[in-house]
C-alpha cells in the first residue's frame, strides 16, 4: 500500500506543472506514465504504484486547479 507521503509528493509534482499542462485527463495519464518511468524514487515500492493509482490521486484536482 502506498503512503500518504507518496501521494503528497506526487500531487506536489503535479502542481509544479504549468496550468496549461494540468487541464485534462490526457495530461494526467502522461504525467503518471512519466513519473513511473523517470521518478520511481518518489515511491517506497514502485511496483505497488500503478498508472491507475496516480491518475486516481490527481483526477479530483482537475477541476480545482
Amino acid at each position: 500500500m502506498t503512503t500518504l507521503e507518496e501521494q503528497q509528493r506526487v500531487v506536489a509534482e503535479w502542481l509544479q506543472l504549468p496550468e496549461t499542462r494540468r487541464r485534462d485527463a490526457t495530461d494526467v495519464v502522461a504525467f503518471a506514465y512519466r513519473l513511473l518511468r523517470e521518478r520511481p524514487d518518489l515511491f517506497e515500492d514502485a511496483r505497488q504504484v500503478t498508472l491507475d493509482t496516480i491518475v486516481g490521486w490527481i483526477t479530483p484536482l482537475l477541476h480545482h486547479t
